[in-house]
Order: structure tokens, then sequence, then C-alpha cells
């Protein structure tokens, strides 16, 4: 059976996890709570201790890009990517929207908003105004499709997760100006996969909270890539360094194999 290393929050990890259920492939799970992805008892699988990570038998891998195409490949069907080879093009080029702008549009208000409870008004700004043209550009890219690139297909499932957590920090979808995504949303809600994970998310939330225990620790946060990017590239560049001075950013770890 699959073993798969995940955080319940994680965007990316949700990805992997409503994949497996669409293609309804059995696999067992080792969660990593509070953001915990610096943890050290599963650098054998990725050696920067990032979630997801997938094993297979004596098979590794990790990112969830390529465990997707993997599972794509290693479960057929139902298919997750359009047959069409532009189309297909079009599926990964929407994933990586979601796994690179989306994310990195969010991660900071998370931190701030959501992880302490401050208010940064020109962040939260910054943020509403990217995804209002993220949000544009997919109400584009659906016209009158049912779903992002013709039939349902891993697009629908990169972008899914990250609407979500993008509406739970304040950043709705607007009934005026994206009718079509929201629509496409409420049918992304009736899908028994992304039901299945929502309630996983949502009984996760409720138990830290009768518990008194945070989802993630704001104040030990990693950074990398298209966040870190996001960030700098804003104007945030002061508030960052701050944050490094002051002891609450790590990045992966990097070990040699």
């Amino acid at each position: 059976m699959l073993t798969l290393y995940d955080d319940v929050f994680s965007p990316y990890a949700r990805k992997v996890r409503i994949a497996l259920y669409e293609k309804g492939v059995p696999f067992e799970r080792v969660r990593a709570l509070h953001g915990d992805c610096n943890r050290t008892d599963f650098l054998h699988v990725n050696p920067r201790a990032e979630v997801p990570a997938l094993v297979d038998g004596d098979f590794a891998l990790f990112d969830s890009t390529v465990i997707c195409e993997y599972l794509e490949d290693r479960y057929p069907q139902p298919s997750l990517y359009p047959a069409d080879p532009r189309l297909r093009a079009a599926c990964r080029l929407v994933e990586d929207l979601a796994d690179t702008q989306l994310d990195a549009a969010t991660y900071a208000v998370a931190i701030v908003e959501l992880g302490r409870h401050e208010s940064h008004p020109a962040l939260h700004e910054t943020a509403g105004r990217d995804l209002r043209r993220l949000y544009d550009a997919l109400e584009q890219r659906l016209g009158g499709n049912d779903f992002l690139c013709g039939n349902f297909s891993l697009a629908d499932i990169a972008i899914a997760p990250h609407l979500m957590a993008a509406a739970f920090l304040g950043f709705p979808l607007d009934p005026t100006k994206q009718p079509a995504l929201l629509r496409w949303m409420e049918r992304m809600q009736e899908r028994p996969a992304v039901a299945r994970d929502n309630a996983d998310v949502l009984e996760t939330l409720q138990r830290l909270r009768a518990e008194g225990r945070p989802a993630f620790d704001p104040y030990r946060v990693q950074w990398r890539s298209d966040r870190l990017e996001w960030v700098i590239k804003n104007g945030f560049a002061d508030w960052f360094a701050d944050e490094m001075r002051a002891g609450r950013v790590f990045f992966p770890v990097t070990i040699a194999r």
C-alpha cells in the first residue's frame, strides 16, 4: 500500500489526497501537524523534509506535481489529465499557477493574520489585489465550461484548495465579477473526493481549537521559492528582514545524499 507523508492543511498535500480519492487508490498517512514539515523521520523519502512525499514499496518520491504525474501513470483510470496535448499542457499551466502564484499570494497573510492574529493592512491589500487578478484570469479560463480544461482534471484539483484557503482568509470570490468561478467552486464542493478532504480539514481544525492548539507555529515559518519572491517583489523586504532577525524564519532542510 502507498504511504503518504502529509500535512492536513497543506494545499499541495490536499492536491495529492484528492487525486488519490478520485482514483480510488488506498493509502496510509503519516501526518505532520502544526506545519512541522522540517521533521527528520522522512528524510529518506524527501531530503528537504517537505510534504507531500510518497512511498510505493521500495520507491519514494516527492513534490506534489511529480507525485500526481506518477499516480496518473501508475493508476491511469480514471484519468486526471486531458487526452488532448494542448489541453494537457494547459492543465499543467493551471496547476503551476496554483502552486506558485495562488499559494504565494496567501502565505504571508496566513502567517500574520491567521497565525498571529495581527493586522498588516498593506500586506492584506496587496494579497487581495493579486488574488483578484488571479481570480479574473481563472474566470476567463473557465469561459462557459464546467471545468478549467474541458473535463474535470488535475487543474481543478490543484486550484480548489487554494481558493478555499483564500476565502477562509477573507478573500472570497465576487459573484458579480467571477460568477462562473463561483459556480465552478460549488461544483467542486459537490465532488465526493473534495467533500471527503474538506471534512478531514474541518475536523482537524475543530479538534485543534478544542484542544487550544494552533494549526501551525506562526513564529517558526518555512520559506522558499515563490513565497519568498512574492514578499520581496511586492515591497515587503524590510518586513522579511525583521522576521529573519527575530529568528522566525527557516528554510527547507538540505541533506546530501
